[in-house]
């Protein structure tokens, strides 16, 4: 299903594709030889992973692109589904164009392995990594449960004659081809957040309604709850609940007070008034790349559910709470069945569809090319020193929804809300802390696409940089500590100073080590790894003095914050409405302008000497350790 968003174009989707085959190569070694991948193989690598959702290194694994592999490329054994996926890939790093693909080499990839699943001899010259998955294929295939999927993937083209002609020659009557189009429609679904959704058959009551439209059609059928329960349970046990609501705004919501009520509303209906379930509920949207009507069931290819999360996840709860249960509940589904040439229409659904729980900004760019571009960015790498991962938490409930399907991803990550990182970045990277004080409406709404990097911005690695410098500096907060040498009646009036000034202070050091100490992007990745192996393991003396230096500069600089906004108190700054009288509405309003002016006019010179003198002994503790 391909959500075509026009805030990016066709040459950032394959620019991106390809620095995304590149972090594949640089972290994945090949499984046979331990040696580096060549495009090719991280191409396929990234094409089982965006197609059946299975990740990077479990892909890899079935991955035979070599010498002598004898025409097949992949073997990936869909169990769920009996099938067997047998792929070739076609792949020049040059070539991503509507240039004619090689017919010959399509026409004959296969010959080999069709002949091996007719005489049971493997081809001599076959590598032997790819032995045991070819045999494999041979004795599943031989199981009338499955069937071979042939695929053939290429980034160039086949026009409908060519195509019809490479069947034919070829033998293989349902060869699928993955071409210059269908694989950048691949790559816009990774860019919007939709990886590896499942294929599932959805069966009704009644007869359906068919509605053709030119994106493709519109099925409404009314379903049985344990139908929904059904497919909730598949996905579950197959590790699929994120796919399942790939293209939905939020996961499972279950920690709100109106969303406990919802649930509580929903499953008394379902248990004491079944019939009514039907008529008081608002149904649920199903969108799929592909419908085929089968009796009274519908067949739906890679599908995902946009609306409805909370109806489904609370009938499977109810499901799951009352075993042999079968109520004679239903509920309204309407399958959307997207074509490629889809317009944008993921977002409308989003906001005319979901009104049992309100939508907000954040909801409605979950799944915006900005914040998956990002999420794929930050979880390239494991943290330095430690087998974690960044996972970047877009949507309301996706956490909790992870730990569901898989209860171990709870050690794998290093979680980040993306609205504390929407205010690390603003701060830091963009210079505006007052933004860092709007609502989360603010920040995911007028400032978006302020604050967060284009799909084609290389500097996505400073966004690690933003968030352990604001990290750090919450770190270095004592709430309890008091401050040798200042008094004053206002901080002692107010809860603290440190707090409100945060972002005030992130975006201050942020812009003096890059203004005075040319603080390169090398020397902020030193920085993020101190940190993250400080996170993990804070006990060596080296860390110890990591933290140490660290936390002086931050303390410096939050001294001379300090005696500069004590002068800016009962002045008229520029741009604010009234006199600030008070270090929060100084921190909250816009002056951090009028702060960086006093700094370089150096009205406080012994502050600024002492802070510039922490950044720079910090500067060289980065350089030299």
């Amino acid at each position: 299903m391909t959500l075509v968003n026009n805030d990016y174009n066709e040459k950032d989707v394959i620019d991106f594709l390809k620095e995304e085959f590149e972090r594949i190569i640089t972290k994945y070694p090949r499984q046979s030889r331990g040696s580096t991948l060549n495009d090719a193989q991280a191409m396929a690598i990234w094409f089982l992973h965006q197609e059946v959702g299975i990740d990077y290194e479990e892909a890899n694994k079935h991955v035979l692109d070599d010498t002598n592999d004898c025409g097949v490329d992949v073997i990936w054994v869909d169990k769920n589904n009996h099938q067997i996926l047998v792929c070739q890939i076609e792949y020049d790093t040059k070539v991503w164009s509507k240039n004619p693909a090689d017919q010959k080499k399509a026409t004959e990839t296969f010959n080999e392995f069709l002949n091996y699943l007719e005489s049971s001899n493997l081809p001599e010259r076959l590598h032997d990594a790819a032995k045991p998955l070819w045999r494999q294929a041979k004795k599943l295939n031989a199981n009338d449960k499955y069937s071979i999927r042939y695929l053939y993937i290429t980034p160039k083209h086949f026009n409908d004659s060519q195509i019809e002609k490479i069947r034919k020659g070829s033998g293989i009557s349902g060869l699928e081809f993955f071409t210059n189009e269908t694989l950048i429609e691949r790559g816009e679904e990774f860019l919007d957040g939709q990886t590896g959704m499942c294929s599932f058959k959805i069966n009704f009551k009644n007869k359906s309604l068919h509605i053709p439209y030119d994106f493709g059609s519109i099925y409404v059928i009314n379903v049985n709850l344990i139908e929904i329960h059904k497919i909730v349970d598949f996905h579950e046990k197959n590790k699929k609940l994120k796919a399942l609501f790939a293209s939905n705004v939020r996961s499972y919501l279950t920690t709100k007070r109106r969303s406990k009520e919802i649930a509580s509303a929903m499953i008394e209906t379902i248990k004491n008034q079944p019939d009514h379930f039907l008529i008081c509920n608002n149904g649920i949207t199903i969108q799929c790349n592909k419908v085929t009507p089968e009796n009274d069931s519908l067949f739906l290819e890679r599908a995902s559910i946009s609306n409805g999360c909370q109806t489904v996840m609370n009938v499977n709860r109810f499901f799951n709470e009352n075993e042999g249960a079968n109520p004679n509940a239903d509920v309204l589904v309407t399958v959307i069945e997207l074509t490629k040439n889809a317009p944008l229409i993921a977002g409308e659904i989003a906001r005319s569809r979901n009104s049992q729980n309100p939508v907000d900004n954040r909801d409605l760019r979950s799944n915006n090319h900005l914040l998956v571009t990002l999420h794929h960015r930050l979880s390239a790498d494991r943290l330095y020193g430690s087998e974690k991962r960044y996972y970047l938490l877009r949507k309301q409930g996706e956490k909790q929804t992870l730990l569901r399907e898989e209860p171990d991803a709870k050690g794998k990550f290093m979680w980040i809300d993306a609205e504390y990182l929407a205010q690390c970045i603003a701060a830091v990277i963009r210079q505006n802390p007052v933004i860092c004080t709007h609502g989360t409406n603010d920040l995911f709404g007028n400032h978006f696409n302020e604050i967060f990097p284009e799909v084609q911005d290389p500097t996505h690695s400073r966004c690690k940089y933003a968030f352990w410098l604001a990290q750090m500096v919450w770190q270095s907060y004592e709430s309890k500590s008091k401050w040798k040498g200042i008094k004053d009646k206002l901080i002692n009036q107010q809860k603290d100073f440190k707090s409100p000034a945060r972002w005030i202070i992130s975006a201050l050091i942020a812009n003096e080590l890059i203004e005075h100490f040319s603080c390169s992007e090398s020397l902020e990745k030193r920085f993020v790894e101190k940190c993250e192996k400080w996170w993990y393991n804070n006990s060596s003396d080296e860390l110890n003095e990591f933290k140490d230096k660290t936390f002086l500069m931050i303390d410096d600089y939050f001294r001379l914050l300090y005696a500069i906004s004590k002068t800016l108190l009962g002045e008229k700054l520029p741009k604010a409405r009234d006199i600030y009288t008070n270090y929060e509405d100084l921190f909250k309003g816009p002056s951090y302008d009028s702060i960086l002016l006093r700094i370089r006019k150096g009205n406080m010179i012994t502050y600024q000497d002492r802070a510039r003198k922490s950044a720079n002994n910090f500067i060289d503790y980065l350089k030299n350790n």
